[in-house]
């Protein structure tokens, strides 16, 4: 079965960043972060929603 979560870790090496740049994308409001306690998740499905979101705003520049 797929993880439905990535880790800060595994997020930010799909998205090609430094941990400390992911930690620092989790604070706008924008991006799918769901914290658990101390734990920062991100939802598989919504990371891609959102990657796929930054691509059309940019094109739309």
């Amino acid at each position: 079965m797929e993880k439905l979560t990535l880790t800060a870790q595994e997020a930010a090496e799909a998205l090609q960043v430094s941990k400390p740049v992911l930690y620092e994308l989790c604070k706008r409001p924008d991006f799918p972060v769901v914290h658990i306690g101390r734990k920062v998740l991100i939802p598989r499905d919504r990371l891609r929603a959102w990657v796929n979101a930054q691509g059309q705003e940019g094109a739309a520049v």
